[in-house]
């Protein structure tokens, strides 16, 4: 799969991320409904999320009400489940892993662990009997 992000979408997670400190910033990853789907992505719009879960800095929950217009939107369509962990690698948790999102094709995750060099890696979940990651190479272009 080859996934396309601009620098400015890319800086956009990274600023979303740094102001929901010392919380697990989330969001979502768009690209336009029109494109055919194929082995490539081409990220359009980040779109930021408040994070809802009961301990916001060990953990993103997103309300359903918040995603839905986008899961509606003819437009666009939903590529990427984003969000960061502020103290731990870009590796998924035990808890990323046991969630519903495995449906979207990328899982982004940008560690904060150290903020002068912010990590991104991006994933996709395979649901079998447990769920299972693979990294994914990705472009930050200008």
């Amino acid at each position: 799969m080859s996934i396309h992000l601009s620098r400015q979408l890319y800086d956009e997670m990274v600023s979303h991320s740094m102001r929901s400190l010392p919380n697990e910033a989330c969001g979502i990853l768009t690209q336009e409904a029109s494109l055919t789907p194929s082995d490539e992505l081409q990220i359009h719009t980040f779109i930021p999320l408040h994070n809802y879960a009961a301990d916001p800095t060990q953990q993103f929950a997103i309300l359903p009400s918040d995603i839905l217009p986008y899961l509606i939107d003819k437009r666009r369509r939903i590529v990427g489940i984003f969000h960061s962990h502020p103290t731990a690698a870009s590796i998924p948790s035990a808890e990323d892993l046991s969630t519903l999102w495995h449906t979207i094709p990328t899982y982004w995750i940008l560690s904060l662990q150290h903020k002068e060099r912010p990590n991104l890696q991006v994933y996709s979940l395979k649901k079998t009997t447990t769920t299972a990651y693979h990294k994914l190479s990705f472009v930050i272009g200008q």
